[in-house]
């Protein structure tokens, strides 16, 4: 007998698996190097770290070695599989928390693996009970999940529609200057993530936080996460203004970014959404230092720190010198719902889709006075097809559903409406810290633990984009369905037989 060739896996499936199989393999390779920085000091965790990755690579391996993905996987398969890697590697971050003995509950395990993946800064954890090694797993987690955010909002999003439609062909020329392919996108991407990474960390270690801290506060700025390395690095100045440009480019497009290394500055000056970025961070900034009453040197960096901690969606947290405003808070909470730039590790609405929205209202006041006009939404100079219209409309709507479900949710937990309306929008937004009325930042440890169980469906659905998800839960139902209605008929056969 000759060799025999297995069949493929179904789309959906190797999808789906692929997924779990990548979240398995990148939690074992955080917990075996994080195991490995324990060994340079006491590390009191290392060998639950190295055991447990090690287990989580071997399973993780295997299953990736039995899986026979088709030629090509269909983009709703492709959403699906980036679900299963959020599910898994949120499960197995989970188990790492538990078995190194940062918590005994699991629900709370399960809160901090989904703050730490989705890069939302409402982390109940004491850094200074932390080991090192702990801390370093819980920075480069985040880290990996601003990286994967970025992979499916700027390298496979902008590349799942058809390319026989000229107008979403010219939508997609805007994302595709990253690569003419998802592979080239993502290494586009990974050649400026990784470097804007280690700019950080060098800058951050020349300030005196040591490689260390300066590394945790690096990967921590760039993904924005928002999770701080022991002691209170923010204190000094000089830290507070490279994590300020930390967070403005981090909260840039990264196409934009991808244009200035490739030194094409002049495409830039046409795009409406950079121009509304920047002018939000520098008048909002300024607003802030100017109403505060404080007009100090050190009142106009913490103003400027506040707004772009906001703004980019990283939550470090920045407290202003002068005079509070419960204006500010509502004015935070605005724009922190907005987020940056789309193509971003930033969370949010977004302003490209802000931008679409307000031109969407503008064309149908047009129409009301000129039924037979035509209007093309237009984005620098550049027409939009109806179907990203459409798009923004639905994100829209899926933005502000899960944001009312989750605010519902808290409130029944336990939470005021305020608090409870701020904490499902910076849950959504995956942003932080969460500030009172009067501008305190709120300590979610204080939280129940239902309450913050009710905060983790918003992070997901938030760090990816909600549309992706729910597109993999359709698919996901269709996949039952089929399932259901062929044991159905199996039934019958077999009483048909009877």
């Amino acid at each position: 007998m000759g060799y025999k060739k297995l069949p493929d896996w179904a789309s959906w499936t190797s999808g789906l698996f692929l997924g779990i199989s990548s979240g398995l393999q990148v939690v074992s390779f955080v917990s075996i190097v994080s195991g490995l920085i324990g060994l340079t000091g006491t590390g009191s965790q290392t060998p639950e770290l190295l055991v447990a990755g090690t287990c989580l690579g071997i399973l993780g391996t295997y299953l990736f070695s039995i899986i026979r993905p088709p030629e090509q996987l269909r983009a709703s398969d492709i959403f699906a599989g980036f679900f299963s890697f959020a599910i898994s590697a949120t499960l197995c971050s989970t188990l790492i928390f538990l078995i190194a003995g940062v918590t005994n509950q699991f629900d709370t395990a399960l809160y901090e693996a989904s703050v730490a993946l989705t890069t939302t800064a409402l982390s109940t954890l004491d850094i200074s009970r932390l080991a090192p090694e702990i801390e370093f797993f819980r920075g480069i987690l985040q880290w990996i999940g601003g990286l994967v955010v970025l992979i499916l909002g700027a390298a496979i999003i902008p590349v799942v529609g058809t390319r026989s439609n000229p107008s979403a062909h010219i939508e997609r020329n805007e994302a595709l200057s990253l690569g003419a392919t998802r592979r080239t996108a993502v290494y586009s991407i990974l050649a400026i993530y990784v470097p804007l990474s280690i700019i950080l960390w060098f800058a951050y270690s020349l300030t005196g936080l040591g490689i260390f801290d300066g590394l945790l506060l690096a990967v921590s700025t760039v993904s924005t996460g928002g999770f701080l390395p022991q002691g209170n690095p923010l204190a000094n100045g000089a830290v507070q203004w490279i994590a300020i440009a930390g967070m403005c480019i981090s909260g840039t497009s990264f196409v934009v970014l991808w244009r200035l290394a490739r030194n094409k500055v002049g495409e830039l000056k046409s795009s409406l959404e950079l121009r509304i970025y920047f002018l939000v961070l520098i008048s909002l900034g300024l607003v802030l230092f100017l109403t505060s009453g404080n007009y100090s040197l050190i009142n106009l960096r913490s103003s400027f720190m506040v707004i772009s901690s906001a703004v980019s969606t990283t939550g470090f947290p920045a407290v202003i010198q002068g005079e509070w405003l419960p204006v500010f808070t509502v004015l935070i909470l605005l724009i922190t719902a907005i987020g940056g730039m789309a193509g971003s590790a930033s969370g949010g609405f977004n302003i490209r889709s802000l931008i679409i929205l307000l031109r969407l209202s503008v064309r149908e006041l047009v129409r009301q006075l000129h039924p037979r006009s035509v209007v093309r939404i237009r984005i620098d100079d550049k027409p939009l097809s109806e179907s990203t219209v459409e798009h923004a409309v639905v994100l829209q709507f899926l933005f502000i559903s899960v944001v009312v479900i989750t605010a519902v949710s808290s409130s029944i937990a336990g939470l005021d409406l305020f608090s409870a309306i701020n904490a499902s929008i910076h849950s959504t937004a995956t942003a932080g810290p969460i500030r009172s009325i009067e501008g305190d930042l709120v300590d979610p440890s204080l939280w129940t633990r239902p309450i913050r169980a009710t905060l983790i469906p918003a992070m997901i659905l938030g760090w990816l984009t909600i549309f992706p998800v729910l597109i993999a839960a359709g698919e996901f139902t269709s996949f039952l369905k089929g399932r259901l209605k062929s044991f159905r008929r199996q039934i019958l056969m077999v009483k048909e037989r009877q």
